[in-house]
């Protein structure tokens, strides 16, 4: 894990900014965690002002880059799929978690999900920052299948990358309900908690361009790509 505070990133529609009242709660309930606003978000003249001071910030200037450079190619056609892409990307680089504050993008994050769970009404607020600090370290939890997938994706063999993927996408089915039990025994309701995020299949799909960009990376940067981590809905 990296040193430091614990890491969120912040995600919300564009089109749908972001209110005071969940800035608020951020710095009430995750004011000692360092949350990253991505720049797509963050150029945004609707953010209030609380969000321009600590814990908010801005990424890194390589994750940043990063970010920037491998949502242009695993993200879909839509300026909703970027803006995804790119805060995960941002959260897995980084080793956090993301907090979602809005439901319209779950379409667009399921997309590339390995599991989620919906509840039939908003958890407490104990039970939220309990569970973004247990989303937090799925990074380091995820961490030698991260090798896997890198060196599966970097081969260029499709059979091995098909069975990885599958093997991750059992793996969550099982590690999510149980890591996040205290949500709920099962997945019911519409209100969408937890999704887990995993690119190895958005990478694959990608095809050669995207191989050839992850395979000029330094290994640890590609590995930390291909963790998963938990996007939680607050």
């Amino acid at each position: 894990m990296s040193p430091g505070p614990s890491v969120r990133v912040l995600l919300f529609h564009p089109e749908h900014p972001v209110s005071r009242a969940t800035i608020d709660w951020i710095v009430d309930r995750q004011g000692y965690a360092r949350v990253i606003i991505p720049p797509s978000l963050g150029r945004l003249d609707a953010l209030p002002p609380r969000a321009l001071k600590e814990p908010f910030s801005s990424p890194g200037p390589v994750a940043a880059r990063l970010a920037a450079e491998a949502a242009a190619l695993v993200a879909g056609p839509t300026p909703l799929s970027r803006v995804v892409a790119e805060t995960v990307l941002l959260a897995l680089l980084e080793e956090g978690a993301v907090i979602v504050s809005d439901t319209a993008v779950f379409r667009a994050l399921v997309a590339l999900s390995s599991w989620s769970m919906n509840v039939s009404e908003r958890p407490t607020d104990g039970l939220l920052v309990q569970h973004l600090g247990i989303a937090s370290r799925l990074a380091s939890a995820w961490s030698v299948s991260a090798i896997e997938a890198a060196e599966a994706l970097v081969s260029g063999d499709n059979d091995r990358i098909a069975r990885v993927a599958r093997e991750r996408r059992l793996r969550a089915r099982r590690d999510g309900p149980e890591r996040f039990r205290r949500l709920g025994r099962t997945s019911a309701g519409l209100r969408p908690v937890i999704v887990y995020v995993d690119l190895l299949a958005a990478f694959a799909a990608a095809g050669a361009p995207c191989l050839d960009w992850l395979r000029g990376l330094e290994r640890s940067r590609a590995e930390a790509l291909l963790s998963v981590t938990g996007a939680v809905f607050v």
